[in-house]
């Protein structure tokens, strides 16, 4: 990294803002820095979410089955099983009716995604990992006088020159969201001798897309990387949790009442 100040200075602070950028840490910033400065300058995360859960779970069972480890049965068995053992006192009182319709509609969504991404993907043969992990990308974004690592990792790898990113979802999209096409970006960039496409798959359907692009939306992100410089350069994490309010419709804090308490100093 060189000549960005004020991103040296937060990560100096040992929160977890490590020398680099990636699409979610970037799209973050632009979206929510209220909650970028609660995980980035105080280290306080979010709560993962049965979605989240789901959308592991189903790319783990994916793999399973395109590298002939599972078949499509047992790989969707084991999703579900595992889902269950992340919540499993979902029916208890604990809960709010809300929360357990979340995941239960989750569980259910689990073998169709699976199944669905199976089908989009049998024909693409056997994708590629670098000692059983996601591959990770790495290089350098440059601006007129500065620098700073781009990382990432990538979903699937195959051997035709695709690079394909799952995106597991309950609505179909009819465009990718500026969220995903800076990621899309970044993956392109990194791998511009692959076709980089993300499959977005509902229980009903899949649907491959590939908007936007990447040479314009890198030059974008090259501001952006500026503008979060200037901003860590301007506040210290504390000064702007002071300044900095949390919009209204802001979903990144929707169900976190713990750090809302702790980002507004009421606790």
């Amino acid at each position: 990294m060189k000549n960005l100040p004020g991103i040296a200075k937060w990560v100096k602070l040992n929160k977890g803002f490590y020398p680099n950028v990636s699409p979610s840490k970037l799209s973050l910033f632009r979206n929510s820095p209220s909650m970028f400065v609660c995980r980035y300058g105080f280290g306080k995360t979010q709560q993962p979410s049965a979605a989240m859960f789901r959308g592991i779970y189903v790319e783990d069972a994916v793999v399973e089955v395109l590298t002939n480890k599972s078949t499509l049965k047992k790989a969707t068995h084991k999703a579900k099983k595992k889902l269950e053992n992340k919540y499993p006192d979902f029916s208890q009182a604990f809960l709010t009716d809300k929360g357990k319709a979340k995941i239960e509609k989750e569980m259910k969504s689990l073998a169709p995604m699976i199944e669905m991404s199976c089908d989009a993907l049998v024909d693409f043969g056997v994708p590629e990992f670098d000692e059983g992990q996601q591959k990770k990308i790495g290089y350098n974004i440059e601006g007129d006088d500065w620098s700073i690592a781009a990382t990432g990792y990538l979903d699937l790898v195959f051997p035709n020159g695709q690079v394909i990113d799952l995106k597991t979802t309950h609505q179909m999209p009819q465009y990718m969201s500026e969220e995903h096409q800076l990621q899309r970006a970044f993956y392109k960039t990194a791998m511009n001798n692959h076709e980089v496409r993300f499959l977005y798959v509902t229980p009903r359907n899949a649907s491959f897309l590939e908007d936007g692009d990447e040479v314009s939306i890198m030059e974008g992100a090259k501001g952006l990387i500026k503008q979060l410089d200037n901003f860590c350069n301007t506040f210290t994490p504390d000064q702007a949790r002071k300044s900095i309010p949390i919009g209204s419709q802001d979903f990144y804090w929707f169900g976190e009442e713990h750090l809302k308490n702790f980002y507004n100093g009421k606790e």
